[in-house]
């Protein structure tokens, strides 16, 4: 079944993720673990005419793709978020920094201190504090640009 498979869509597969993730390494990357899935799923593709096998190949493509830039932007995202923090404890004595915190409004000073001191994510915090994590992360972007202008400061 799946050489049935590889035989007859591969070309076609491998030049759909290529115009997709635009590098050739990983396009093949993807049609390989898309074969693999294929492999997991026999039984659900037997029963499948050519032309929805086909569809499946090609969705299981695309949702493959699609996990990968999303890991890919949460990756990025924490890289940036702790190359935030490591420049910023680098930058700063621990007293400098005791000192910036206390000026931070009561809101973003416990926020701040739980999440770059006690080491708490967004989540953990919005259920701590009955907020959204999406708001807890607000919240510390503005403690965070709050203390780098007041380190600044002239």
């Amino acid at each position: 079944m799946v050489e049935e498979l590889y035989a007859a869509f591969y070309d076609e597969l491998l030049r759909y993720c290529v115009s997709v993730a635009r590098q050739q390494a990983a396009a093949e990357d993807l049609v390989q673990e898309t074969y693999l899935r294929a492999l997991g799923h026999l039984d659900s593709l037997e029963d499948l005419s050519r032309s929805q096998r086909r569809a499946w190949l090609y969705k299981t493509a695309r949702n493959l793709y699609i996990d990968r830039v999303r890991k890919a932007s949460r990756e990025t995202a924490v890289e940036q978020e702790q190359l935030e923090i490591h420049s910023f404890e680098e930058d700063f004595g621990q007293v400098a920094v005791g000192q910036l915190v206390d000026r931070l409004p009561e809101s973003e000073r416990a926020l701040f201190a739980l999440r770059y001191f006690e080491g708490y994510n967004a989540t953990e915090l919005g259920d701590l504090f009955d907020l959204p994590p999406s708001t807890v992360r607000a919240r510390l972007a503005s403690a965070r640009k709050k203390m780098m202008d007041w380190y600044v400061e002239p």
